[in-house]
Formats: structure tokens, sequence, C-alpha cells
């Protein structure tokens, strides 16, 4: 992974703005998958497990940020199909995320990201990038979409599964707090946060300190 200095650029081949982030602490997962497999459910419980342990998270999600984009500032009124899955969307999170980053702020990206390009382009933009490739069988994704009243966004044949992904999870296989559990040893074993084990054994030892202190002064039999 290529080293970043801060500095705003254009890509004149891709047509991409570019921002790197700095080296902080900070990281980005991009949960990337077909629409119905889980990436948000996912992405809120690993927010939930890291803000607990008093880190600094955000949800940026494409489908959110293409509704906030065409109703709030009102772009694109004439477009009525979500377009959150195109190329664009995907560079233009990885900027947010870059931002983020500079400040020290954990993102977790919710997108399809169905083209391995972009993908990669975030991967290259970002110091510290977690890819979470989210699948399951289509009935179960068909399922769920229904349940939701939602539509599949894009054809399954044009989305391009990632090849390298850190982590590949079928959701169909367990239940969504076991694949957050996968995520968040995943993050651990590789330092961005520190292991909970780690942090009680801290809060054990400063209790025993201060307990035989109470107790060489009398306060304790």
């Amino acid at each position: 992974m290529s080293q970043h200095s801060q500095h705003h650029a254009w890509d004149p081949g891709s047509g991409w703005s570019t921002i790197s982030a700095s080296k902080t602490l900070s990281f980005t997962i991009w949960f990337t998958g077909l629409p119905g497999t889980g990436k948000t459910t996912l992405a809120q419980l690993v927010k939930k497990v890291i803000v607990t342990r008093g880190y600094k998270v955000e949800i940026i999600d494409t489908q959110t940020l293409s509704y906030w984009l065409k109703h709030e500032l009102h772009i694109e009124e004439e477009v009525r199909e979500d377009q959150s899955h195109f190329p664009g969307y995907d560079a233009f999170i990885t900027y947010i995320c870059s931002l983020l980053a500079r400040n020290g702020i954990i993102t977790l990206a919710v997108s399809v990201s169905p083209h391995q390009i972009a993908r990669l382009h975030a991967r290259e933009q970002l110091q510290h990038f977690i890819e979470v490739y989210v699948h399951c069988p289509p009935s179960c994704r068909y399922k769920r979409l229904q349940q939701y009243d939602l539509s599949p966004a894009i054809p399954e044949q044009l989305y391009e599964a990632p090849v390298d992904a850190e982590l590949n999870i079928d959701t169909s296989l367990e239940l969504p707090e076991r694949s957050a559990l996968r995520i968040i040893s995943h993050i651990e074993q590789s330092g961005y946060i520190a292991p909970l084990w780690e942090e009680l054994n801290t809060v054990d030892e400063e209790i025993s300190t201060i307990m035989a202190r109470l107790q060489s002064l009398g306060y304790l039999d």
C-alpha cells in the first residue's frame, strides 16, 4: 500500500478527486456486497461495539447519501432510479472517509461497490483499509429484500466479487452478532483497536492496586 501525504489532487485518468489520509490510528472498514446481504446490519453492530470502547465512529451509507443528495440538495431530481451503486458514489465516499480519517474518526463505509476498480481506488487512497465482502445465497437475499420492500438495485451478474478482501462473510451461515464479532476480532488482531481483555486486565490491575493500598491503611480487613 502506497504512502500518502496530505494534499488534494485530481486524477485526469479516472476523473476522480483524490485526497490522502493522515497517518493516524483511524481506519476504514468497507462493507461491499449486493443489496440484501446484510451490510448495514453488520456495520451497525460493529459500530456499537467500537463506540462502547471509546472510539469515534461514523457510518457512511451510499443509499443514504444518494437519498440525501436528491431529496435534500435536490440534485438529479429528474433521475428516479437508485444510482448509489455507480463508481462516482464510491469515489465520493472514499473522499469522505479520507476527511474523517484525517480527524481520527473510524469510518464504516456501506456500499454495494459492484466495480473492482472503485474498491481498488478506495484501497489506494485510504491508508488503513479493511474490505469486508458480505454475501449470501440468492434465495436468502431476495427474501430479505422482500421483507423490507427493497429493490435489487443492480443485476447480480454485474457485481464483481472481491478476490482479496480481508474478510469474507456469508451471512446465511451465522447470526449477525457472530459475524460482527469476527470483524471485531480481525481489527483487534490487526492492531487497530485494543482487545477488550487487555482493557479489562488494566482495570483489574488498577483495582487490585487501590484495594492493596486501602488495606495497608487499615480501611479494609
